[in-house]
This record gives structure tokens, C-alpha cells and sequence, in this order.
């Protein structure tokens, strides 16, 4: 499986961005990519931050995916308070013995995320998400409908260098409702680089809920730079065979 070359353009990109922009002493980075189990972290005010990669995805015997770049931008407004604009470009590759390419623009997804409350002893760090999903895409990927998406974030640092992140998750897709979950824990091994074990599923009515496991690398390649890798697979038949993604996380200094 090879990245798209389309994403090499991104990659340098970000990369440039991260050289040439001096360095500053600021707060760590945190990016909501590329587990799915998206923590409370919000971005400061005043910060612009880039998330940005390439998703691969086996579906089943049949239909694998592709989404290059993925790209989440992450807007500090207010202390505790983001805007967050998320999309994609798709392209699915269906195999019945030849092989047919779906490609074009994902839909576009507009909203915030806004902290609850502070950690504090074995109270939890809390911030509720809430994006809309816009029809604003290809045709072949455009829902007919704007879908709301709500989700509760949590986050326990269980030592200097482990800590626990859970979500619960509610929306829409193809107008019904997908409820969703996800937890992972996150281990620090050096100062730059991390890793974390994760499981995640959804449920949409009057389907099969689907449920799968990750693992992942986080490398702070600079203080506004880190890269990631990650890859996973279904826990049961309803799932998704497996999938692989990659990207970079990019922060603007102020």
C-alpha cells in the first residue's frame, strides 16, 4: 500500500511551515488525530492549529477507501472555547474483479468544542464537541441533509506519563442515529514520543454495532510539529477489515 502522491505536497508543506516559524516557549501540543477517541484538549486562544493526513480503509472483500488529506483546522477563540472546520478528499476503489475508482470531495463539517470543566483530583477533564455536517461535497459522497454530530470528551492523567481519554459519542449519518464510544491509553515513553492503545465502535439503528482496537506512534518532531502512525482492525464481522493512517499535526505560533 503506497501514500498517495497527493499528500507528499501536504507533508512538505507543514514541514516548511515548522522550520521556518521560529520557536517559542509555549504550552504542549495537542492534536485530536489520529485516535478516534478524541480527548477534551482545546486550543488556546489565539492559536491556529493544522491537522492533516492519509487514511486507508478495507471496508471487507470487496470496498477499500481512501481519504488524502484528511484535514481538521482548529481555531482558538476564547480561552476554553474552538472553531473547528473538518473534510476530505475521498476516493473509493470497489473490487468485483476489475476495479471501479469513486473519487471527489467529502463533506465539509463546521463547529466547536468547548470545555466543561478542568481535571481535578479523580475528576476528569470534560469538553463537549458539537460539528455539523454540511452537504457540501461531491455527489457521490454529499448526504441530503445537514447531520448534527454531539460528543462528550474525558481525560484522567493516571501518573506523570499515562493517561486515560474516553469519549461518547451521538449524530447522524444517512439520516439515522449512530451512537459511538471510544477510550484509549496514552503512555509516554521519552519526551517526544508516545504511545497509546485504543478501542472504539458505533452503533447505528437497526444495525450490527461495529467495534475495533488501534494501536499508535505520536513523535513531537518540533514544539509545533508531531507526526503520527496508526493502524487497527475489527473485533468483530460487522466492522471494518482494518485500516492504516498517517499525518501531521502543525500550530501556528502566535
Amino acid at each position: 500500500m503506497k501514500i498517495k502522491k497527493a499528500l507528499v505536497p501536504v507533508l512538505l508543506v507543514f514541514l516548511f511551515c515548522a522550520l521556518l516559524l521560529p520557536a517559542q516557549a509555549q504550552e504542549e501540543l495537542s492534536a485530536d488525530r489520529p485516535d478516534n477517541s478524541q480527548g477534551p484538549g482545546i486550543i488556546s486562544r489565539g492559536y491556529v492549529q493544522l491537522e492533516a493526513g492519509y487514511n486507508y480503509q478495507k471496508l471487507n472483500a470487496n470496498i477499500r477507501t481512501y481519504a488524502y488529506p484528511t484535514a481538521l483546522l482548529r481555531i482558538g477563540l476564547l480561552e476554553g472555547v474552538e472553531l473547528r472546520v473538518q473534510g476530505a478528499v475521498k476516493d473509493s476503489v470497489i473490487e468485483n474483479g476489475t476495479e471501479r475508482h469513486i473519487k471527489g470531495w467529502g463533506p465539509l463539517s463546521v463547529g466547536t468544542k468547548v470545555r466543561i470543566w478542568e481535571e481535578k483530583g479523580w475528576r476528569p477533564e470534560a469538553a463537549l464537541s458539537a460539528m455539523l455536517t454540511l452537504p457540501l461535497a461531491s455527489e457521490v459522497f454529499k448526504p441530503d441533509n445537514p447531520e448534527p454530530q454531539l460528543g462528550l470528551g474525558f481525560s484522567n492523567a493516571l501518573s506523570e506519563k499515562l493517561e486515560l481519554t474516553y469519549t461518547l459519542g451521538y449524530g447522524w449519518t444517512d439520516g439515522e442515529p449512530v451512537r459511538s464510544y471510544g477510550a484509549n491509553l496514552t503512555r509516554q515513553f521519552i519526551d517526544k514520543l508516545m504511545l497509546y492503545l485504543e478501542v472504539f465502535g458505533s452503533k447505528e439503528k437497526s444495525e450490527t454495532a461495529e467495534h475495533q482496537a488501534d494501536v499508535g506512534i505520536l513523535y513531537l518532531v518540533l514544539p509545533n510539529l508531531q507526526f503520527d502512525v496508526a493502524a487497527g482492525r475489527r473485533l468483530n464481522k460487522a466492522a471494518p477489515h482494518y485500516f492504516f493512517t498517517t499525518g501531521l499535526a502543525f500550530r501556528l505560533p502566535r
